[in-house]
């Protein structure tokens, strides 16, 4: 008997090691507001308020934008990540009585707690009243006619000037903006002025407008995403790329963040030549060229030349749809619909294999090793072997079934692969293969990436991001309790301490180490 229940022990060793482990913590306690940061849309604004410090202007999707008015910057936006319920902010306040700000969404009224630094439900259940201009002041700008708004005063459509805005744009009073597209935006209602004679404007898409009543220049700022739910990022020298699916209204297409000098662009496929498709699922890059993998072929940007090239079946191209894209030696491999593609990136051609046995099925992601490229597909794990332009079949000798891979990464003497079975890892060194069945019976999940950090492996699932420390043997779960913009989570990328997460909700900077933290 006592021999009996020592080998149910021992079966039941590997399956309590892969235990999912979920927040059981305080999280305004455990995290600082800076670990969980998410940038979403914010085209168009609905509310705004100043206090003592700051102007807040909330967005319908991408929480609240705010402005450092002494030190004459943005600092990062407020969102879902910093505790409020809701993305989508109906208004904002500032209790000059209390020292307060406050935010309406449609789940309740959230405030914000200083001692934390998070948002939490205040229990209200209408803002309090809005600071109002001097009395005095408004009598006075009312008897001099002009446009010396005083501090805190929200003009009407009525009193604003006929403003000077720069070539890329056409005001038309009382409240149209032409874009260079011939589009049509308006200003919303919401605006105010600050202590310094800035008028703060709203607008139905083009993001922040604020005009200085000194000379009457106008400044339209695109400080977020444009309309696309993200894909995946790169992480260039100086500006951060992300594409996406577009979704709602215009504009969308490919982002661009200039962040050293915190400047937003987009780039929309409909108004660029040679630019055919913004419906982006992968992107990477390297000194000279940006790639994107679309829904219609495989995009290229010369940062040198600041020209774009779209590369088709008909420049033979397996398929339209691309699924993953890698550089390796020099070498851009093209995960598609119907198999694998390459291209040496010096000349910017598209070849395809001459193997009779090349696979004809899709590729969800690609990874590398010195020999060989590695594709995740339905059929299980092949390998490319370039030297010999020969396909293999990669035998997996894992406890999980090798059907159904969708992800798969390599870091160092290790091969990373995840099914809809399970996940395994392969020691190359031994030949031994480690599964983790269990995982997957637990998260239910689809496997999009892996990535790695110091004895981390990552996984971007659809229920969340999903972490395996390996010194521990220890498996964790973040979703949007932790700090998460959405649980569907496409790609991650490794940036030092941070993580670069790309949900259908907005890019999620999490800051996964910090000395005495454990999940």
């Amino acid at each position: 008997m006592r021999y009996f229940l020592l080998l149910l022990l021992l079966l039941a060793a590997p399956v309590w090691s892969q235990v999912i482990h979920r927040m059981q913590f305080n999280r305004f306690t455990h995290y600082d507001i800076e670990d969980w940061v998410t940038y979403a849309p914010s085209g168009i604004i609905t509310a705004i308020d100043i206090g003592n410090d700051y102007v807040f202007l909330g967005t319908r999707d991408g929480g609240i934008l705010r402005y450092d008015l002494y030190e004459n910057r943005w600092e990062f936006p407020f969102t879902t990540s910093s505790g409020l319920r809701s993305n989508h902010i109906v208004d904002v306040c500032f209790d000059l009585q209390t020292q307060r700000w406050f935010a309406q969404t449609p789940s309740g009224i959230d405030e914000y707690n200083r001692a934390f630094n998070y948002w939490q439900p205040s229990g209200r259940k209408i803002l309090p009243p809005k600071r109002r201009p001097d009395p005095i002041e408004i009598d006075e700008y009312q008897h001099a006619k002009n446009y010396n708004f005083p501090p805190y005063y929200r003009p009407s459509l009525n009193e604003l000037p006929d403003f000077f805005i720069g070539r890329r744009w056409i005001f038309r009073p009382p409240d149209e903006i032409q874009d260079a597209y011939n589009r049509i935006f308006h200003l919303n209602p919401q605006r105010i002025v600050d202590n310094f004679r800035t008028l703060w404007l709203s607008t139905n898409g083009l993001g922040v407008a604020r005009a200085d009543l000194n000379n009457w220049n106008l400044r339209i700022e695109q400080r977020g995403l444009t309309n696309i739910s993200p894909r995946d990022l790169f992480l260039d020298k100086n500006s951060i790329w992300i594409g996406g699916l577009p979704f709602g209204d215009e504009p969308h297409g490919i982002n661009r963040w200039f962040d050293r000098k915190d400047r937003w662009r987009s780039y929309e496929a409909r108004y660029i030549i040679d630019l055919d498709n913004d419906y982006i699922h992968c992107v990477t890059g390297n000194r000279r060229y940006v790639f994107f993998g679309s829904e219609y072929g495989l995009l290229r940007f010369d940062k040198r030349k600041k020209e774009w090239r779209t590369f088709s079946v008909a420049q033979r191209l397996n398929n339209n749809m691309v699924n993953d894209l890698l550089i390796h030696d020099g070498v851009l491999y093209i995960a598609t619909n119907q198999g694998l593609n390459w291209m040496n990136v010096a000349y910017g051609h598209v070849e395809r294999s001459r193997d009779r046995n090349r696979i004809n099925f899709p590729v969800y992601q690609i990874a590398a090793t010195d020999s060989a490229i590695l594709l995740a597909t339905d059929y299980g794990v092949y390998q490319y072997r370039p030297a010999s332009d020969r396909f293999f079949y990669f035998d997996v000798k894992a406890a999980v079934s090798d059907m159904n891979i969708s992800a798969l990464d390599v870091n160092g003497d290790s091969l990373w692969i995840a099914g809809n079975q399970g996940i395994a890892v392969l020691n190359k060194r031994t030949g031994q293969w480690m599964s983790f069945p269990q995982i997957q019976v637990q998260l239910g999940a689809r496997v999009f990436d892996i990535a790695f950090s110091e004895q981390m492996v990552w996984f971007a699932t659809d229920r969340g991001l999903l972490k395996y420390d390996s010194r521990r043997d220890y498996w964790y779960l973040y979703t949007r309790e932790d700090g998460l913009a959405s649980n569907r989570v496409f790609h991650i990328d490794p940036d030092g301490d941070d993580l670069w997460l790309s949900t259908d909700r907005g890019v999620t900077v999490f800051q996964w180490y910090r000395p005495g933290r454990i999940e």
